[in-house]
């Protein structure tokens, strides 16, 4: 990908030059519409570890979210945390989360909603507790996160986190629904400028899958 420098800039940010990781993010992305899924979690991988060699050790740095190539690896970054959620690395998919938010501190991609699974699995409770106030009062996302995380450290679910979640319809009726496919018509739901709110519950669903899989019961108890 050639060589990478980390530049200053008069924003009291940096930016990343070489790489091209606006190429390399394209190409992960047509390897997934070929079902090419390991490829492209190798190529996210291999760019993350060229990003993470260039970033100093001892202090964080602010990246530039609206320069092309140093957004692109901010995306590469999320995408690999992810494919490490899902692959059962939840460890590694932590600290490239934790990697992310230092270096973009307004947290343009949204990361903190996949940290706070990755602390759910890792049971990391006061970390979660640290980042809940970030995943927003009106996100369906929160409620769920809340009532799986005291599942998951109680064996239950109480009224209250029950009451909170049914407020969010679309995504009660997809944590009900019995099958929950990522198919064409989901994919191309989602991808729009404006998804409909039953492939956004979708997508949360898929997000957490990992973790009901995890508290097998917890589906049930809802």
């Amino acid at each position: 990908m050639g060589r990478i420098t980390l530049k200053p800039t008069e924003n009291q940010n940096f930016i990343l030059l070489g790489g091209d990781f606006a190429k390399a993010l394209d190409f992960a992305h047509s390897q997934e519409s070929e079902g090419n899924f390991e490829e492209a979690c190798n190529v996210r991988y291999k760019a993350f570890q060229q990003i993470v060699d260039v970033l100093p050790e001892d202090e964080a740095v602010e990246l530039d979210f609206s320069h092309q190539n140093t957004r692109a690896a901010i995306e590469i970054v999320y995408g690999s945390a992810v494919d490490n959620f899902l692959a059962g690395d939840v460890e590694l998919s932590a600290a490239q989360l934790e990697l992310l938010l230092e270096c973009d501190s307004e947290d343009h991609i949204e990361a903190t909603p996949q940290l706070a699974l990755c602390y759910i699995a890792l049971e990391e409770w006061e970390c979660l507790e640290e980042i809940l106030p970030d995943l927003g009062d009106k996100s369906a996302f929160k409620p769920l996160v809340e009532a799986l995380a005291e599942y998951a450290r109680t064996g239950a679910i109480s009224a209250e986190a029950l009451s909170a979640l049914r407020r969010h319809r679309h995504l009660c009726e997809e944590l009900k629904a019995a099958e929950h496919p990522a198919n064409e018509a989901y994919l191309k739901d989602i991808s729009s400028e404006r998804p409909t709110q039953q492939a956004l519950a979708r997508e949360i669903y898929l997000r957490c899958e990992p973790l009901f899989l995890k508290y097998d019961g917890f589906l049930k108890a809802l």
